[in-house]
């Protein structure tokens, strides 16, 4: 009997040796199931969410770039630089304290790395650029509300390439917001600029390069890319130029179709007007210092007035941005070269530029948002692509 209680006392203490000694396994490993919702979409993550001691936690990467935000690494200092419109958020691994704009914040819980992956506590990083966050046990989801908690007035002008971008952002905001206006108006990349500047707008729009003077100014945002596609009529029967046919073309050194492959017609070439970001990069990167468009050619105020004319004249050559073209304009290649966002990506395509929007100082609270939203994956994916331009993600 006594050697009995003592192979069970003996047993019992190995058991509670064992519990000793066998590795803590973490929340994390116990929660794959969570799901990271953000503004009614799911977020698929390659590590995924987990609570730990009633702390949510998200991968880093994948929630900020769903939120239009830019996400940077220091191997060095083992800190996430997190970079939204708005904020600059700063996480540092194996801590709980993190800077909003510079200002230090703590946690209730230290920012993680799992399996090469940054996970924050989502309230810390939603809280700190005016998101919602919530947590449903029920459901085991964690929900936060940014692009669809949004309220105010936003005006914005500039840019008729940006314009199809801005106004499809605009419809699909208000359709999400109640108490949400967005007023979209053109007028050109110069109008943008001019009316940010001098405070008659919220958001300014350009598809010109940002001076550095207007950069002293103005803060500024990459919110697409494109290329300006040299448009010729669908019956025009030439189909490519080289670098020098089109700045003789577009300066006036040729004048007739049968100079470049073509019918015995004239040209005739058309422009924007002065102040438009189209023109400038027609100007900086195909015409060059020196040249400028032909006296002789018919201006327009926008990007589809330009395309109409365009379409309209057998004989008529102009530009616009990749984004408005459609089958009433034909694309001719440039030195050999179509313009398309593989070749935009690629560098290939010579006339190839940033669109861009911006606000007078660091953009705060809605005006912030919509440049974040702007920016986001889902805008990039549902509306900049589908606009025909090229995602910035």
């Amino acid at each position: 009997m006594k050697s009995i209680k003592k192979l069970l006392t003996m047993m019992l203490a190995i058991v509670v040796l064992a519990a000793l000694v066998v590795p803590f396994v973490p929340v994390s490993a116990a929660s794959s199931n969570i799901k990271l919702v953000i503004d009614g979409t799911e977020v698929k993550t390659t590590v995924p969410p987990f609570v730990e001691n009633g702390t949510t936690f998200v991968p880093l990467r994948a929630a900020t770039e769903f939120l239009g935000a830019d996400v940077s690494w220091n191997q060095t200092t083992r800190q996430a630089t997190v970079k939204t419109a708005g904020f600059v958020v700063i996480f540092t691994i194996g801590s709980r304290d993190f800077t909003v704009n510079g200002v230090k914040k703590t946690s209730v819980q230290a920012t993680q790395l799992v399996n090469g992956s940054t996970m924050i506590p989502i309230r810390a990083l939603a809280e700190s650029i005016g998101a919602e966050v919530s947590y449903d046990h029920s459901t085991v989801t964690a929900t936060v509300k940014y692009f669809t908690n949004m309220k105010g007035n936003i005006v914005v002008t500039g840019s008729t390439t940006v314009q199809p971008i801005m106004q499809a952002a605009a419809d699909y905001l208000i359709g999400k917001n109640t108490g949400l206006s967005i007023s979209v108006a053109g007028g050109g990349s110069g109008t943008g600029k001019n009316d940010t500047k001098n405070g008659t707008n919220n958001i300014g729009m350009s598809s010109s390069a940002m001076s550095a003077d207007d950069m002293r100014t103005l803060d500024a945002f990459i919110v697409a890319k494109d290329a300006v596609a040299i448009i010729v009529h669908p019956n025009n029967p030439v189909k490519g130029l080289t670098k020098e046919q089109a700045i003789d073309i577009f300066t006036g050194k040729i004048k007739n179709w049968n100079e470049v492959g073509g019918n015995n017609a004239p040209i005739l070439v058309q422009t924007r007007e002065a102040g438009s970001g189209t023109l400038d990069t027609i100007q900086s990167l195909l015409l060059g210092s020196g040249n400028s468009i032909v006296g002789t050619a018919t201006a327009h105020s926008s990007s589809g007035l330009l395309l109409n004319a365009v379409a309209n004249n057998a004989n008529a050559i102009g530009y616009d941005s990749i984004g408005y073209l459609n089958n009433t304009v034909k694309a001719v290649t440039l030195a050999g070269i179509m313009p398309s966002a593989a070749t935009v990506k690629n560098g290939a395509y010579s006339i190839s530029r940033d669109l861009w929007v911006f606000t007078k100082g660091r953009p705060t609270g809605v005006y912030a948002m919509l440049i974040d939203f702007l920016r986001s994956d889902y805008c990039q994916t549902k509306i900049t692509v589908p606009e025909g331009y090229v995602s910035i993600r």
